[in-house]
């Protein structure tokens, strides 16, 4: 009789400390995946009379208890087998599935150790492909010897591949730096990496989370904060109440005081999170090492990259930080977590290093360009759409001459006044630049995104027109990228006609090449 799989000396199994690594990143994952659920919990459990400490205990034991045996299982039917060619994971609770993936496809190797792996040596391997929507082949806790053994291998089956069919299509001779630059690029100290920090959704996240559960607590504070001002003789009794203005003047405060913490918060763990991080390039590969308490290190091969982004969110702006991503093929979709996990993420960045880090991920030399803006009937078109709806509302309620109507429409015409400035920011952000055959792309509204890439990178190029702009002969032109769709709206018609068509010549120059 056949030995089975299990047994297979060909198949290694994961340490038995990897473990804690699956049941840990699974509640990790569950709750990434699930912030609404426990948001929702948590207003149940802040709301109900019936369900108390211990009963909430007693439930939150039981999940960890299920993810606890459920790491188990899935430990126990884990198995993986690396050769000089492939790597095969075997993998599944109910359903065994088998991945089976070629050295020489493997496009970038990311490595991540947390705090809790690295008494036992181990590390968290993931494989990313081309053209795949996640992360293929992950290794959720192997030594840190055969981590670098297997990145050895994949690196040397993808030299070994491009030796053998010369890299066609991947880069372009007019397009290759004189002479590779090597060694670090740019590495944010902790005021850099602070002030990313205050720029991330993060915090707002664990906000939603566990709000609820301390709204209540919020409210008592400020309920005892009253009664001490009145106790103290700062305030007389039950005024208060009988003076909201001066109520509502705390509550601000009691607000201002937690965005502050919260703001501070989130600064602190970006500086846990991206802890001693360091950018540095070879000539195929850029390479990033962070992390204090999950030491990670993701690398992206040049030749994948096809378009990268320069981020200044309005926050950003006021602290003067900016950041960087690098997207590469088969990123996917990045609003979804998984994507979000797998971007390159350069933060922290000041004006004076934009143009370094840009350089390394595009490859050559980069500066901020001189953009072209587009057509102000672009910004017209917007105050119509959106403002003349709220006006008309308020100058009727105006018109009507009663006193209580006044307060409406004053509120309206203020609405109004901000979409107004909100489309008019718009519009001016907007704007392209085409030097070669590279597009820099610029939008935002009180902050801005730069989207540079390859002309022949494109995958799909449209021009549309609705009636309204072929009466001016203007045109939208929208740019497929793997990553996601890139617009930019009313552009001369001739103008949208000579990018759409350059677009095509390279793209179509570009295939004939790889052929």
């Amino acid at each position: 009789m056949n030995p089975p799989d299990d047994v297979d000396a060909d198949w290694r199994a994961l340490p038995a400390t990897a473990i804690a690594v699956l049941y840990v990143s699974g509640i990790q994952q569950f709750v990434r995946q699930n912030p609404l659920a426990f948001a929702g919990a948590g207003t149940g459990f802040a709301i109900s009379d019936s369900l108390g400490w211990r009963e909430f205990s007693g439930l939150a034991l039981l999940v960890l208890l299920g993810g606890l045996l459920i790491a188990l299982v899935y430990h126990r039917r884990f198995r993986y087998r690396v050769d000089d060619e492939t790597v095969r994971v075997r993998q599944g609770l109910f359903e065994r599935v088998e991945l089976k993936v070629r050295l020489e496809r493997v496009q970038n190797v990311s490595f991540s150790q947390p705090l809790y792996l690295r008494p036992f040596s181990l590390t968290r391997v993931a494989l990313e492909t081309p053209g795949a929507a996640v992360t293929e082949v992950r290794l959720p806790g192997i030594t840190s010897e055969e981590a670098r053994a297997l990145r050895d291998l994949v690196r040397g089956a993808r030299s070994g591949a491009a030796a053998a069919d010369g890299s066609p299509g991947e880069t372009r001779e007019a397009d290759a730096p004189p002479a590779p630059r090597t060694g670090a690029v740019f590495s944010p100290g902790s005021g850099a990496l602070f002030c990313y920090g205050l720029t991330s959704n993060q915090i707002w996240i664990l906000l939603a989370v566990v709000g609820p559960l301390v709204g209540d607590q919020v409210q008592d504070r400020i309920e005892e904060a009253v009664e001490f001002l009145s106790e103290t003789g700062v305030i007389a009794a039950g005024q208060f109440a009988e003076a909201p203005p001066l109520a509502a003047l705390l509550v601000i405060a009691v607000v201002m005081v937690i965005a502050v913490a919260l703001l501070t918060l989130s600064g602190i763990l970006a500086i846990v999170r991206f802890h001693g991080y360091v950018l540095t390039e070879d000539p195929e590969h850029l390479r990033a090492g962070f992390g204090l308490l999950d030491a990670r290190e993701t690398t992206l091969a040049k030749p994948k990259v096809h378009s990268f982004e320069l981020v200044q969110t309005g926050v950003g702006r006021l602290v003067r930080s900016w950041h960087a991503v690098g997207h590469q093929t088969g990123s996917g979709n990045t609003l979804q977590p998984e994507a979000s996990d797998r971007r390159f993420l350069v933060p922290g960045i000041g004006r004076d290093r934009l143009s370094a880090v840009a350089g390394a991920l595009a490859g050559r030399p980069w500066t901020l360009p001189d953009l072209e803006g587009i057509d102000r009937r672009f910004r017209e078109r917007l105050w119509i759409g959106m403002c003349a709806p709220l006006l008309a509302p308020a100058a009727l309620l105006a018109w009507a001459g009663d006193t209580p109507a006044y307060l409406p429409a004053l509120v309206l015409t203020s609405i109004t006044a901000v979409l107004a400035l909100a489309t008019h920011l718009r519009w001016r952000k907007w704007g392209w630049a085409l030097a070669g055959d590279r597009l820099t792309v610029r939008k935002g509204l009180f902050g801005e995104s730069w989207v540079t890439f390859d002309l022949d990178r494109c995958q799909q190029v449209r021009v549309t027109t609705s009636p309204h702009q072929r009466r001016h002969d203007l045109a939208t032109l929208v740019i497929c990228l793997p990553h996601g769709e890139q617009p930019v709206p009313y552009l001369p018609r001739p103008e949208a006609d000579r990018i759409a068509n350059q677009l095509l010549y390279d793209v179509e120059r570009s295939m004939q090449h790889a052929l």
